[in-house]
C-alpha cells in the first residue's frame, strides 16, 4: 500500500516540476516577443508574420516526427475528413494569435501583455458556457472572470511603461489573440465531443491535433505573410535573416511550442486538467518577472502584484469545480 501511494506521490512531485518548467518557458516568450519584434528593444528583425511563418515551419515538421513515432500515423484520411474544421482552428491559434501576439508585442510591453494573455482562461470559460452544453456558468465563475478583467483594467489604466509608443493598441492586439486562442480551445473541445459520439471513429489524441491544426494555421499564415513580406519569396532573403532573430525563433519553435507542450501533457497525464490549468497562472508571473529582468521594464510593486493577485484568483475560480459538478460529471 505504500509503495503505491509511494509511486502516486513521485508521479505528482514529477507533474508539478513538468508544470513548473512549462510556465517558466511560456512565461519567457513575453519578454522574448518584445525584443525580437521590436528594433528598438532587440536591434534589426523581420516582420512579425514572417516570424510566425518560420517558427511554425520548424515546428509542424517536429510535430509530424513526434506524432508518427508515437502513433505510427498520421491519420491524414481523418483530417482530409475535418479540414474546415481543422482550417478554423488553425486560422485562430496559429494565424490571428501570432497576429495579436507578434504585433501586440511590438507596440506594448511584455509586462502589461504577459498579464492580457491570461484572460485567454476567461474567454474559454465564458465561450464554453455560452456555447457548449457540457460547461455551465456559475457565480464563481462569474466572480473569476470580473477579477481578471479588471486585473486587464487595471494594468490598461495603471500601468508603469508608458512610455511604450501604442501600448493602448498592443494591449488590445494582446486581448484580441487572447480571444482568438480560447475560440480555438472550445472549437476544439466541441470537436473532440463530437468524435467521442461516434466510437467506432479514429479519436484523434492532442499531439495530432496540434500537428494538423499546426499545419493548417501555417498553411493560411504563409500566404499573409509573403503580401506583405514579397522579398521572403526569394530564399536569399533568409540569408539576411540576423542571428539573434534565428535565436529567439528556435527558441519559440523548439522550446516554447514543442518542448513546453510536450512538458504540459506529461504533467496532465499525471494531474487532472483543471490542476493543470492553475499552473497557467504563473505565465504572467514569469512573464512579468522576466520582463523586468531582461529587458528592464519598469515593475511597479503595487499595481503588478495585485494585478497577478485577481489573475491567479480568478483563473483557480473559473477552473474549480464543485463536488456537485463533479458527481454530474461522473454519471456522465
Amino acid at each position: 500500500m505504500n509503495s503505491i501511494h509511494d509511486v502516486d506521490r513521485k508521479q505528482e512531485i514529477i507533474a508539478y516540476l513538468l508544470m513548473i518548467l512549462t510556465t517558466i518557458i511560456w512565461g519567457g516568450t513575453w519578454p522574448l516577443g518584445r525584443w525580437l519584434v521590436s528594433e528598438e528593444v532587440g536591434g534589426a528583425t523581420i516582420p512579425p508574420f514572417m516570424i510566425a511563418v518560420i517558427r511554425y515551419f520548424l515546428a509542424v515538421i517536429c510535430f509530424f516526427l513526434i506524432l508518427r513515432f508515437k502513433e505510427g500515423t498520421l491519420n491524414w484520411q481523418f483530417a482530409k475528413k475535418n479540414w474546415k474544421i481543422l482550417a478554423l482552428m488553425g486560422l485562430l491559434s496559429v494565424t490571428v494569435y501570432q497576429a495579436g501576439y507578434l504585433i501586440g508585442e511590438l507596440l506594448t510591453s511584455a509586462s502589461d501583455a504577459s498579464i492580457m494573455v491570461a484572460t485567454n482562461a476567461v474567454w474559454v470559460i465564458i465561450l464554453s458556457s455560452a456555447f457548449l452544453k457540457t460547461e455551465r456558468f456559475a457565480w464563481r465563475k462569474m466572480i473569476g472572470s470580473l477579477l481578471a478583467f479588471t486585473a486587464v483594467v487595471i494594468v490598461v489604466g495603471f500601468s508603469p511603461n508608458v512610455k511604450v509608443e501604442n501600448r493602448i493598441l498592443g494591449d488590445i492586439m494582446i486581448l484580441l489573440g487572447a480571444f482568438a486562442y480560447a475560440a480555438y480551445t472550445v472549437i476544439s473541445r466541441f470537436f473532440l465531443n463530437k468524435t467521442r459520439e461516434d466510437n467506432e471513429s479514429y479519436q484523434p489524441s492532442s499531439i495530432w491535433i496540434m500537428t494538423w491544426v499546426s499545419l493548417f494555421g501555417l498553411l493560411i499564415t504563409t500566404p499573409i505573410a509573403l503580401i506583405f513580406s514579397p522579398e521572403f519569396l526569394i530564399p536569399a532573403s533568409y540569408l539576411t535573416i540576423p542571428p539573434r532573430v534565428w535565436i529567439g525563433i528556435s527558441y519559440l519553435a523548439f522550446i516554447s511550442t514543442i518542448g513546453a507542450y510536450t512538458f504540459y501533457l506529461e504533467g496532465v497525464k499525471r494531474l487532472n486538467a483543471s490542476r493543470a490549468a492553475i499552473f497557467q497562472a504563473l505565465v504572467p508571473l514569469f512573464g512579468v518577472l522576466f520582463s523586468a529582468l531582461f529587458l528592464q521594464e519598469q515593475f511597479d510593486v503595487l499595481v503588478y502584484p495585485f494585478s497577478l493577485l485577481l489573475v491567479i484568483l480568478g483563473i483557480i475560480l473559473v477552473n474549480r469545480k464543485t463536488s456537485q459538478e463533479n458527481e454530474n460529471k461522473n454519471k456522465r
